[in-house]
């Protein structure tokens, strides 16, 4: 039998009879079962979600708020009983085979056989996994990137001193990515696990405690697209203040006054481009015990004036960022006042935590309003002293019973919820107050939230998480890489580290120089460490920041933080690909090519963006580093060398770089020189085109850097640069989409720089005006009034012109 029905109300077609265990409700489609209902719903052409109740659960409340795309409200289904088939208007199929399901889309069927299974505390779902399949994500994991044979839980716990291996970590995101073309995100915040393959190769198994047992298949062509569709379900990053690209100076932590500015003049007067500072909790109380909850400044000698202070750091144009955290300990200023916001124990009464590392005290609720209220007064006051940006730490949260339990009414539920129903939720409920507290009082304002936790959405609230309390060792080094990647393909694209190592270890330059050579290529650049002087005389003093290593140490990481700030149009341009096409900007080297299986292999490398290949050094005292360049042409970033790709190659690694490759046909827009990010203006840009035999693109995005939705509000630009080749020539074109915003500016001189010629042109066009190509011999003479030039030291070409926005056609002889 097959029944036609139009969703949402079957009722709409006359006569129309739906097939005996089916129904349909608003846009879903139902089939009953002796154990529970199976649903099924459409969100668009590559996305199907399907949940199961089960009979007698009590506990399926959907309390996440990770999903924020709509399902498909007009669409013709069909229903055949006899085939066991849900067609989705031949957009997409659900084929039923007894209690298990397969999905399909188009024509091609992705094979992912779903079943429903009960064991002991946990229900969920299982899946059969193919042959040579592999599985990414799972949010942040110190593990081979592949899962495939790994067990984890869905339960956000830090993890002191980690290294490689360490498969728990603070941030867990239910959603894989399978390199047979397709993702599954389960939307459920409760604590679970997933076992993909560990206990049955064949098998991924989800697992829950609590919530809606929901689970959405994602279709797409490659991990690019997937992860596309991915984030237009549950959203992308906004973009980031343009200062978040520039040197964050951290450490736990800074004491005074007078040490942060001790140490902020060290590190101008020897030339180390700085943005930002990041004050931990001694802000709030002069030790590491019993002061969470302080939440303002405890100290006037330490302290003296920190509204001055604040003024005075902007003047020079650092930003200055606090800590905080959701705990409120006993004997501080605010417990008593903040106590009717704490979670409560099973009766209602406030629960008081006794074994908490910090000191006894309460957890805030921030799944309640009065709590967010609340909370929120302490983050208004400091910022109406100027503070720039919040660091949220503890966040999981670190310390979290499950005899506690949360009060969720204010999102329409009557029930106490047990801690580990919603444990995974509580970071991510924090970060949207304070995503939506600044959207009210400071709605042209851009969010710094660096945080350590979150769930499957918390991208959408401008997080910018860290990746824990790794340890100071090349282990820690090393797992940072899929760690960053997981976190990448899970969504959230602003994972970074504590550059150069937290906890634990001595002082290695070595080590030092490599990890922040690696960090210079991550989305936040912050290197941190513990430094606590005679306060912890079992923690080991490590300043983070470079100008307490010696050379050549210091000025190789002082040239790779000039490198970061002169790439800045690169960095900021990756920002805008995220924003609007949901692009992580670390990417594995598998990202748009799965034909490939060495990409797969080359884990330790990856993306910076779409045209930078960064493959660091990850081993102490090492001479070589073998990486792998897919198919296509590369250029060494420092050399200009071009090198035939789809071959793995040994490089070899002296301390002062690490290998670094441009793929053919890139262009990467760069501003040489800035020491702050402030002084950022595009009036000015060297523009480097690594030619191809084909044809390339790339546009570069501008606005201002800090007005809030400045693409929503069309306040930008993008400029557009794209390459052709002939037999006769190389052609190449800049526009501009014409856009506007604050300072645009109204002229642009643009020196356009090309490598990998053969010879020196002797004449180039621009805009059919051909000119003569001098030689510069020395490469640093009369450059300003020059058009075009020759640099022969380093075999690059240079055109100089200046650009309003007016199409420019240049022409270059082949």
């Amino acid at each position: 039998m097959l029944s036609l029905f139009p969703l949402p109300s079957f009722r709409s077609v006359l006569n129309t009879k739906v097939p005996k265990g089916f129904s349909t409700k608003g846009s879903k489609v139902f089939r009953k079962m002796q154990n529970g209902e199976w649903s099924f719903e459409l969100y668009g052409d590559h996305t199907i979600k399907t949940t199961f109740r089960p009979l007698g659960y009590t506990r399926g409340e959907q309390v996440t708020d990770a999903v924020i795309k709509k399902p498909v409200s007009e669409i013709l289904v069909a229903v055949n009983e006899e085939e066991q088939l849900i067609d989705f208007g031949n957009v997409a199929r659900v084929l039923m085979k007894e209690t298990k399901y397969s999905y399909q889309f188009g024509q091609e069927e992705r094979d992912v056989l779903a079943e429903y299974f009960s064991e002991y505390e946990y229900k969920g779902f299982k899946f059969r996994l193919q042959k040579g399949e592999q599985v990414f994500g799972g949010g942040e994991r110190a593990l081979p990137l592949n899962r495939r044979g790994y067990g984890f839980a869905l339960y956000n716990v830090p993890a002191f001193g980690y290294g490689e291996n360490t498969e728990n970590l603070n941030f867990s995101v239910p959603f894989i990515l399978s390199s047979k073309g397709y993702g599954i995100f389960f939307d459920n915040g409760s604590k679970g696990y997933l076992d993909i393959g560990k206990k049955d190769p064949k098998v991924l198994e989800a697992g829950f405690t609590s919530g809606e047992l929901t689970f959405y298949i994602i279709n797409g062509k490659n991990t690019g697209e997937v992860l596309r569709h991915y984030t237009e379900l549950v959203g992308r990053q906004p973009l980031p203040p343009r200062w978040v690209f520039g040197n964050l100076m951290s450490r736990f932590g800074y004491r005074s006054e007078e040490q942060l500015k001790a140490i902020t003049a060290m590190m101008k007067e020897e030339n180390f481009p700085l943005d930002a500072v990041i004050l931990d909790l001694f802000w709030f109380g002069d030790s590491i015990r019993n002061t969470l909850g302080n939440l303002d400044w405890v100290n006037s000698e330490r302290w003296p004036d920190p509204d001055r202070m604040i003024s005075d750091l902007k003047g020079e144009g650092i930003k200055t960022i606090l800590i905080t955290e959701p705990y409120v300990l006993m004997g501080t200023k605010n417990y008593s006042e903040s106590k009717n916001y704490h979670a409560v124990d099973s009766e209602g009464n406030p629960f008081t935590l006794t074994n908490f590392y910090f000191g006894f005290g309460g957890l805030l609720d921030l799944f309640r309003k009065r709590a967010q209220n609340w909370f929120w007064t302490k983050y208004k006051k400091q910022v109406e002293k100027g503070i720039a940006g919040w660091w949220g730490d503890l966040g999981e949260p670190e310390t979290h019973p499950a005899e506690m339990h949360h009060n969720l009414k204010d999102l329409g539920f009557d029930r106490l919820f047990s801690a580990d129903e919603v444990h995974n939720l509580f970071g991510h409920y924090w970060n949207k107050m304070l995503f939506k507290k600044y959207q009210s009082d400071y709605p042209e304002v851009r969010l710094f939230n660096l945080n350590r936790s979150g769930f499957a959405g918390s991208q959408r609230y401008s997080i910018f998480p860290w990746s824990g309390d790794v340890g100071r060792n090349w282990s820690g080094l090393r797992a940072q890489l899929p760690v960053m990647l997981g976190m990448s393909l899970s969504g959230v694209p602003y994972i970074h580290s504590d550059a150069g190592g937290f906890t634990m270890g001595e002082k290695d330059p070595e080590l030092y120089t490599r990890w922040l050579q690696f960090a210079s290529f991550t989305p936040v650049f912050r290197p941190h460490g513990t430094a606590l002087g005679d306060i912890d005389a079992h923690s080991a003093h490590v300043e983070s920041e470079p100008v307490f290593y010696p050379d050549p140490y210091k000025s190789i990481v002082r040239r790779y933080i000039q490198l970061r700030y002169d790439l800045l149009p690169y960095n900021y341009t990756l920002a805008y690909q995220q924003s609007k096409e949901g692009k992580p900007l670390t990417r594995p080297m598998f990202y748009d090519n799965a034909a490939d299986p060495e990409l797969f292999k080359a884990e330790d490398q990856f993306m910076w963006g779409e045209s930078i290949l960064v493959a660091p050094v990850l081993h102490k005292d090492a001479t070589e580093r073998k990486l792998y360049l897919p198919e296509g042409y590369w250029y060494r970033f420092f050399t200009n060398e071009k090198i035939k790709g789809g071959q793995w190659i040994t490089e070899n690694v002296g301390i002062d770089d690490i290998p670094l490759y441009v793929k053919e046909g890139a262009f990467i827009p760069a501003k040489a020189g800035m020491r702050n990010t402030e002084t950022f203006t595009s009036d000015s840009l060297e523009v480097t085109y690594y030619p191809c035999n084909g044809a390339s693109s790339y546009a570069m995005y501008d606005d201002d850097g800090k007005t809030n939705s400045s693409f929503d509000k069309r306040k930008f630009e993008l400029l557009h640069f794209e390459a052709g080749n002939s037999n006769e020539y190389c052609t190449l074109h800049m526009s501009s989409n014409g856009g506007m915003f604050a300072d645009r500016p109204d002229l642009r001189k643009i020196d356009l720089m090309i490598p990998g010629l053969s010879a020196r042109p002797s004449y180039i066009a621009i805009n059919d005006q051909w000119i003569e190509v001098t030689s510069l011999e020395n490469g640093s003479a009369q450059t300003q009034s020059t058009k075009a030039f020759w640099d022969t030291a380093r075999a690059i070409l240079h055109i100089q012109f200046s650009f309003t926005g007016a199409t420019q056609v240049i022409k270059i002889p082949r």
